[in-house]
């Protein structure tokens, strides 16, 4: 099949058109809520946690959900670590795993960012139902 070099033309000039009409800039904390959001609808996930130590003693869970993920931009790559509060009882492997793939889909579908790592720390356990 033979293309039509007027049509190549077209396309390239739209394209051409569509990226001088202006920049999109995406702030590190879009990204966190949306990776925070991702980590928190994954199955065996209560809540989300401080992240470093002084702040897990002050703050044993986060208020704000965007405190529990930190995000770095390395090479134009996206690291991510999550700190997660998990359900008594889960594997902790196994949801570990599923928060990562969880936030690294979410993140690279929403904003088309490459994500180079999730490092998921779990910083506690907790029992919601006690019966």
């Amino acid at each position: 099949m033979r293309s039509n070099p007027d049509r190549k033309g077209k396309d390239r000039m739209k394209r051409e058109a569509e990226i001088s009409l202006g920049s999109i800039r995406i702030s590190l904390q879009a990204v966190s809520a949306l990776a925070s959001q991702a980590a928190l609808r994954s199955y065996g996930v209560v809540g989300m946690a401080a992240r470093g130590w002084f702040e897990s003693w002050m703050h044993p869970t986060a208020k704000d959900p965007r405190q529990g993920v930190e995000v770095r931009v390395v090479e134009d790559k996206l690291n991510l670590d999550v700190y997660v509060i998990l359900e008594y009882g889960t594997r902790i492997s196994t949801v570990a795993d599923s928060v990562a793939h969880a936030v690294r889909y979410t993140v690279e579908n929403a904003f088309h960012l490459p994500v180079d790592a999730v490092n998921v720390h779990v910083q506690g356990l907790r029992v919601s139902n006690p019966d």
